[in-house]
């Protein structure tokens, strides 16, 4: 049986994401692969622990459809079960990139913009993976493993203020890293960064009118 809340499964993310990228600098081959694995888990994690932080202020905040949210938890209220998914389980909850936008225009909560950056970054390089293909040369790995440390160490910072006690669960997976030596990379991305958001959200409005 596997049962995790959001803190656990956001936790136990972040906690993977740490280890593998750990791991890669000791590695003589396969490389490539953990540096994908760490993505993966690192963005995985960042975007469950937002939604957490957008269900603590209200559950419905983190469903993409209001409308059919609202459907189901009167569904779910009369049916008398403890989650909305039990009866509707297609639901859809917020991308990442939206997740950030009720962060801080719903939530009222401050991002700054190195951790906004790092996001769409990874979001960025996570797509690739994901929808279509990627290529980089030995050194641009390696820059996307101190990308990768930078965003990490960023969004643990971050999610410090916000959820109770995460210090404690990961205090053993921490990245100690100047974050300004990065900056200077970031903004030269950060453009391509922007482009990216608008076009998932360009997508994800597409989706709901569809």
């Amino acid at each position: 049986m596997i049962k995790m809340n959001l803190l656990e499964n956001g936790v136990d993310s972040l906690k993977s994401a740490y280890m593998i990228m750990e791991e890669i600098p000791n590695l003589q081959s396969g490389i490539d692969h953990k540096l994908k694995d760490a993505v993966f888990s690192l963005n995985h994690g960042i975007e469950i622990l937002l939604k957490l932080i957008l269900k603590d202020k209200n559950e419905y905040l983190i469903f993409s459809d209001l409308d059919k949210y609202m459907l189901a938890k009167r569904k779910m209220i009369v049916e008398g079960e403890t989650n909305v998914f039990e009866v509707n389980s297609k639901l859809k909850t917020v991308s990442l990139i939206e997740s950030i936008s009720r962060i801080k225009y719903l939530c009222n909560l401050t991002i700054e913009p190195k951790l906004e950056a790092s996001i769409e970054y990874l979001n960025k390089i996570r797509n690739e993976f994901m929808h279509y293909e990627i290529k980089l040369e030995d050194e641009e790995m390696l820059k996307l493993l101190d990308k990768l440390r930078v965003g990490y160490e960023l969004s643990i910072q971050f999610f410090g203020l916000h959820i109770e006690d995460l210090e404690a669960k990961i205090a053993e997976a921490r990245y100690q890293v100047t974050v300004d030596d990065y900056m200077s990379d970031m903004a030269e991305t950060y453009g391509m960064m922007r482009y990216e958001e608008e076009r998932e959200l360009r997508d994800y409005e597409d989706d709901e009118d569809s």
